[in-house]
């Protein structure tokens, strides 16, 4: 005898199916919510536990251990009011951490809570390192935009364009000197939705996909004011803004050589993989990326360089951290080998994201400065 499907059966199995897909959905918009805050509103580039500071003389200072108090190299203590720079490490024990330190800017005391900047200086290039600059006013697509300019003997200038954070001008000051004791004059920009640039309509960042312009409004400029032709330096962020200027700007063949560090050349891979790390389950992470495509004009195929590798035309040196937990410095390897000859590639293994400087200051700047002395060649 056959059985005899119950009639409500159908209507319970259907609403059931309505039911997980409304509860997808609406995992996926929280998502999208999630990646929204996380990567596309601008905020200050400083975060992580702050330290505490429990010794204070003689050019040295006493932090409590942590895993950013004990990291070598050379590093920024940003406070309420003031700012130092801590390097070599005298003594560790199990609770604090003792390192050579100069104060830049007001006062330790001991009781301040610091957060551990890899930009390493703060204010501008002439507090900094005593270097002249002409503040910088870049007229772009939706308003003006600050910045930095230095004046310098080479008719080849650099663009500095910095990495996450709404505040990132001094990202650029631990560059700064090498390239002008070598004659580069250099500008430093700001784009929009940073602190001191226009605001766009939306307020977010798009990782390159709005920013470019930006990039395009300095060079641009540096036209006008005399460059013959451009060095662009993107780090981490920045370097997925130059990806696309290059992709999309008609002054591209002004550009001789590009300078990556840390580069974001997946924007997708680099949020599934936090995702990923958050524990959000593949379905949802999926869902959550297409949603913000639809919500914010993410557009993530546009922002897959390595997808994009042959429209790339020009010399290009690629730096990465060794234990880079935000882009993948095997990532990077394999487009610097897909680039073939035009493409130089360097990994700094004690490195993470953006903070090679800051590990091996000396192999740093020895290394852009060689390698930009091969392509550009002499003054």
């Amino acid at each position: 005898m056959a059985r005899v499907i119950p009639p409500w059966l159908p209507r319970v199995l259907l609403g059931g199916a309505v039911v997980l897909v409304a509860i997808w959905v609406a995992l996926g918009w929280f998502h999208a919510n999630q990646i929204r805050a996380e990567f596309l509103v601008p905020r200050s580039h400083l975060a992580g536990p702050p330290v505490e500071v429990v010794g204070n003389e003689a050019g040295r200072v006493v932090l409590e251990r942590s895993e950013a108090s004990e990291r070598e190299g050379t590093w920024g203590l940003h406070g309420d009011g003031s700012y130092a720079q801590m390097s070599t490490i005298v003594r560790i024990d199990d609770a604090t951490v003792e390192r050579g330190m100069t104060t830049l800017d007001g006062e330790v005391v001991i009781g301040d809570a610091m957060l551990v900047d890899p930009d390493a200086f703060t204010g501008d290039p002439l507090t900094a390192h005593r270097i002249g600059f002409e503040e910088l006013v870049t007229p772009s697509d939706i308003g003006p935009h600050t910045g930095w300019f230095i004046d310098g003997r080479r008719s080849t200038w650099v663009v500095f364009v910095h990495g996450r954070g709404d505040d990132r001008l001094t990202e650029s000051l631990r560059l700064i000197p090498s390239l002008v004791e070598d004659g580069y004059p250099v500008m430093v920009t700001s784009y929009r939705n940073d602190v001191g640039a226009t605001p766009s309509d939306g307020g977010l960042r798009t990782w390159g996909l709005d920013e470019w312009r930006d990039v395009e409004a300095v060079v641009a400029l540096g036209q006008r004011k005399g460059a013959k032709d451009f060095v662009l330096v993107g780090s981490g962020f920045g370097a997925s803004i130059v990806s696309m200027f290059l992709h999309e700007s008609d002054l591209v063949g002004d550009v001789r050589a590009v300078v990556y560090e840390s580069p974001v050349l997946d924007f997708e891979d680099v949020v599934t993989s936090w995702s990923t790390a958050a524990g959000t389950p593949r379905v949802v992470g999926w869902l959550g990326r297409r949603l913000a495509t639809a919500r914010f004009a993410i557009d993530w195929e546009e922002l897959d360089q390595p997808s994009r590798v042959e429209e790339f035309d020009v010399p290009m040196l690629l730096m990465a951290g060794g234990e880079d937990a935000v882009t993948d410095p095997d990532d990077t390897a394999a487009f610097a080998e897909a680039l073939g000859e035009q493409a130089t590639y360097e990994r700094f293994e004690q490195a993470a994201h953006t903070d090679l400087w800051n590990i091996d200051r000396d192999r740093y700047e020895e290394t852009i400065r060689l390698w930009l002395a091969a392509v550009i060649g002499p003054e």
